[in-house]
């Protein structure tokens, strides 16, 4: 399968293979490992902390080839498997525990540990947003937690229009402009957890120009529907505050990447009644919006 640009594989699951794949990509196999390459010294003192529903812990270890933009990482997720990235081989190794299914695993690759990787070793910037195809080019919808970001991500889906991105979508920077990388083809709109979703059959796979993100407000039932641009530090708070993680050593990077992107890419704030009703009103807004404004070059 495709996923954010790579070929995806999983060597050992056969219910998770898929015959979608492109020759000039690279490809990240997906394999069960029997050992951890690196030691863990005292479990009693790991750090779990809450992540859709689950309880995890990330680890960093060492290995012969890392340099400053190449990293190994783990992600331990308790009672279910431990994934190990092994950098210098484009793998992405496991280690099964009881709880471990075909299908959690497949969840938490897509959802969570490829994103991370893909931000950690600054192969994209990953956004936490909703993403679709506006007249062929990509728009994007930031929204705080169930600010309605899904559900305006679903009602386009439902129009018709192409899907890049459920929940996480890649940012690719060349020269000065920022390309939208598409991430997997499944779309959750109810959020559950641990769960994927139903499988999007109209997703684009192609890297494309970002043409703007939204930025979802929430407002009275009743209140009418308005987009404006945002410029200076509101501008920059968009981007920054739809960051997909917010480890501090990446502070740096994070801000300097999006001081960059602001001057290039606008943001667009949308008051969004909230009135399910009224939602055709929101999707309407948007497109027309997006089809008088086009990319800044």
């Amino acid at each position: 399968m495709i996923v954010f640009n790579h070929n995806v594989i999983f060597v050992d699951e056969p219910a998770l293979h898929d015959t979608i794949m492109d020759n000039a990509l690279t490809t990240i196999y997906i394999k069960e490992i029997e050992t951890l390459p690196f030691t863990i010294e005292n479990k009693s003192n790991i750090q779990w902390i809450e992540a859709s529903l689950q309880q995890i812990t990330y680890y960093r270890w060492e290995s012969e080839k890392d340099t400053d933009n190449y990293f190994s990482w783990a992600l331990e997720v308790k009672n279910m498997f431990t994934l190990v990235w092994h950098a210098e081989k484009h793998m992405i190794g496991y280690i099964k525990e009881k709880n471990f299914t075909a299908k959690n695993l497949q969840f938490w690759v897509y959802h969570t540990f490829l994103p991370l990787i893909f931000e950690l070793e600054k192969t994209y910037r990953i956004l936490h947003v909703g993403a679709v195809e506006v007249d062929g080019v990509p728009v994007a919808f930031s929204a705080s937690s169930f600010g309605g970001k899904s559900t305006l991500t679903d009602y386009f889906i439902q129009q018709g229009h192409t899907m890049l991105s459920d929940d996480s979508l890649g940012i690719e920077k060349r020269d000065t402009e920022y390309y939208a990388i598409a991430s997997y083809p499944f779309h959750r709109p109810f959020r559950e957890a641990g769960n994927l979703g139903y499988s999007i059959q109209n997703f684009s796979t192609e890297p494309k120009l970002l043409h703007a993100i939204y930025l979802l407000e929430k407002s009275e039932a009743l209140s009418n529907v308005n987009i404006i641009e945002l410029h200076g530090i509101e501008k920059f708070k968009a981007f920054h505050n739809s960051a997909f993680v917010f480890f501090d050593f990446t502070k740096q990077d994070r801000f300097l990447f999006f001081s960059e992107m602001s001057k290039h890419i606008p943001v667009y704030k949308v008051t969004v009644p909230w009135d399910l009703t009224r939602l055709h009103e929101v999707y309407t807004a948007i497109v027309t919006w997006t089809k008088n404004n086009p990319i800044r070059l």
